[in-house]
C-alpha cells in the first residue's frame, strides 16, 4: 500500500539523440514523457501524470485516491546524466568541493572509472549540501 506523502519517483535518462526521458517507478502503471531539456521533461511529465490520473478516475481505479494528490517529484539519474542534464553543475567544482581529484571525478562522470556506493553517496551529499547552501542566498 502506498503512502500519501511519498514523492513520485522518476528515472531520468538521456537518449542518444539528446532527448531526455522520464519514467515513473512507484505508482501503479507507468507514466512516461520526454523533453528536449530537463525543464521540458518535467513539464511534460506533470501533464502526462494529470492525464493518467484523469483516465484512472474515469475508469474507477481503486488506487486513484492514493495517487491523485501527489505533488512532489523525485528525479533519479546516474552521475553522467546529472552533469549532462544540469550543465550549470560543473564536474570540476563538485570534485573540488568533495575533495576528489578532478580527473578521477571526470572518469566517474563518464563511466570510465567505477565509483563505489559509498563514494557515490558522498558525491550526492556534496551536491545536496551545495543546493541547501544556495537556497540560503538572498539577492
Amino acid at each position: 500500500m502506498m503512502k500519501e506523502n511519498l514523492s513520485i519517483e522518476v528515472i531520468v535518462e538521456r537518449h542518444y539523440d539528446g532527448t531526455f526521458w522520464g519514467t515513473t517507478q512507484n505508482i501503479p502503471g507507468v507514466v512516461t514523457a520526454f523533453g528536449a531539456s530537463l525543464d521540458e521533461l518535467k513539464k511534460n511529465l506533470e501533464q502526462a501524470f494529470l492525464e493518467y490520473v484523469a483516465a484512472a478516475a474515469e475508469l474507477g481505479e481503486a488506487w486513484i485516491e492514493e495517487v491523485r494528490n501527489r505533488k512532489d517529484w523525485a528525479f533519479y539519474m546516474n552521475m553522467q546524466a546529472l552533469f549532462e542534464l544540469v550543465p550549470e553543475v560543473k564536474i570540476s567544482a563538485i570534485a573540488r568541493r568533495a575533495g576528489i581529484n578532478e580527473s578521477l571525478m571526470r572518469q566517474y562522470a563518464t563511466g570510465k572509472a567505477v565509483v563505489s556506493e559509498d563514494r557515490l553517496r558522498y558525491i550526492e551529499q556534496t551536491i545536496h549540501d551545495l543546493g541547501r547552501e544556495l537556497q540560503t542566498v538572498k539577492l
